[in-house]
């Protein structure tokens, strides 16, 4: 394996071919697309690679569109504490006769807590030690005081904004970030992977999420992979020799290096793909459950766990396939609760719960829920204060860490004061976090085998939150 120092001329036709690969890359990157986008998986597998002795390992990211109000996912059961929140929260206030207490240990060993009856799936995992809570997590740029904020001190670019904290969340940056932080781990990660064109892959449509400098995501559908039909029907187009015709055409080399390269890559992201497709035709999983869901529907016609499923059986594939480690992501919607909010926030809650659940309890039954972490992300939290109907944009939020390295049973940070005006407070209930996304994508990275210099590179301003966090990974 080459170093990092290999030639400069090497480099350039490198990223030439990053280059090309952009171009190729389109919401579905079937075979044809990964066949010139893999040209840049030459750089991955000649970078250093990360240490990734031991076993499989793999991250994904459920991501939450919309901003979830997770002020009402966990929730003090104090006396003194939940008075508080009621007060802030008026009629959005979850009542405690729905609420199931859980065990509060980390930096709140000792106070009370709960959720929502609506997550009873997930409560079952936090006290079987397989799920844990992040506290007050959201994007910062360096740890600043509610002091510092109103002084005018730099924060994350256009807070508040759908599509740029969803961005700064998966990229660290707003909208129209090149890369994400998960894509870039992809990048020092791939090399360990027999197949790296299915390092990053995503079950919910493009995502900068997973986007790399080598790296290229993978797009699944709810059924699994999305096949090039034309290299594999006898009939295309109307024609009978369309797809033969196709298959030669790709193979053939030419006289360049550009062409001849393109032609080796293409074939070999072909064979990457019939060896995906024949495993996931060997991988059997779980059929998902018809558990009622709150609302109305089942589990089995949800989208996030058919999402989730194909996931588990990526995983499972990736066994036969030479995978070491990966990264996913999934997503669901409807969480820019504006109005209807106690309507909707229940089905949202079952929802989410049931398809972790499904999920958890595939792999397990699988023998890998020791080798997958599960983490939830959204554009943001919301305000603590109503509406009238709903709660609006915020900026911190509560989230879920699950599975293999999780450190579950915790609630991970300190729990911010849930009232108003408050040192948390920076207008209306928003939360100033006190984790950033930078600090939690840091441990996911660790975990996943990335040394601290790894994760300067993956995340940038890392070394401006020096080791403050507590692990919320075991080794």
């Amino acid at each position: 394996m080459s170093s990092p120092t290999a030639s400069l001329d090497r480099r350039h036709f490198l990223r030439a071919a990053a280059g090309l690969a952009a171009t190729a890359t389109s919401r579905a990157a079937t075979p044809l697309a990964l066949g010139l986008a893999g040209l840049a998986t030459l750089a991955a597998q000649r970078a250093q690679a990360a240490d990734t002795g031991g076993p499989y390992r793999a991250l994904v990211c459920l991501f939450m569109n919309g901003g979830n109000d997770s002020h009402n996912w966990l929730v003090p059961a104090d006396a003194a504490g939940y008075a508080e929140y009621a007060r802030a929260r008026a009629d959005l206030a979850w009542p405690t006769g729905s609420l199931l207490p859980i065990a509060a240990t980390g930096q709140d060993a000792g106070r009370a807590f709960a959720v929502p009856m609506e997550l009873q799936p997930l409560r079952a995992w936090y006290e079987r030690g397989r799920a844990g809570f992040v506290a007050n997590a959201g994007p910062l740029t360096r740890p600043i005081t509610l002091a510092e904020y109103k002084a005018g001190t730099a924060v994350p670019a256009k807070l508040f904004s759908h599509n740029d904290q969803q961005s700064t969340w998966q990229s660290l940056a707003p909208e129209g970030a090149r890369s994400g932080w998960g894509g870039r781990m992809g990048d020092l990660l791939m090399s360990a992977n027999q197949q790296p064109l299915f390092t990053a892959v995503s079950a919910t449509g493009n995502a900068v999420f997973l986007s790399g400098s080598s790296v290229v995501q993978y797009q699944l559908s709810g059924s699994g992979p999305i096949r090039a039909r034309a290299l594999g029907s006898s009939w295309v187009q109307g024609s009978s020799t369309a797809g033969a015709i196709l298959r030669r055409t790709l193979a053939a080399s030419g006289d360049n290096l550009l062409q001849s390269e393109a032609t080796r890559v293409m074939q070999r992201a072909i064979a990457a793909d019939d060896a995906l497709s024949s495993a996931f035709l060997a991988t059997a999983v779980p059929a998902i459950p018809a558990t009622p869901v709150s609302g109305g529907s089942t589990l089995n016609n949800e989208g996030l766990a058919r999402q989730l499923r194909v996931v588990a059986q990526m995983v499972a594939a990736g066994q036969t396939l030479g995978m070491r480690r990966q990264v996913f992501m999934v997503s669901i919607g409807g969480f820019d609760t504006h109005g209807n909010q106690m309507r909707d926030q229940p089905v949202l809650m079952s929802r989410v719960a049931l398809s972790i659940d499904y999920f958890l309890t595939t792999l397990q039954g699988m023998g890998l829920l020791d080798n997958v972490t599960l983490f939830t992300a959204s554009d943001f939290g919301r305000t603590l204060v109503s509406n009238g109907d709903g709660s609006d944009h915020g900026w911190g939020a509560h989230h879920v860490i699950a599975g293999g390295g999780a450190r579950g049973g915790m609630i991970h940070g300190r729990f911010p004061v849930t009232a108003l005006g408050t040192p948390d407070d920076v207008g209306s209930g928003r939360l100033l976090p006190g984790i950033s996304v930078t600090e939690l994508a840091a441990q996911l990275g660790g975990w996943m085998g990335l040394n601290r210099s790894e994760l300067e590179g993956v995340l940038p301003n890392l070394p401006a939150f020096g080791n403050r966090l507590p692990a919320m990974m075991a080794a």
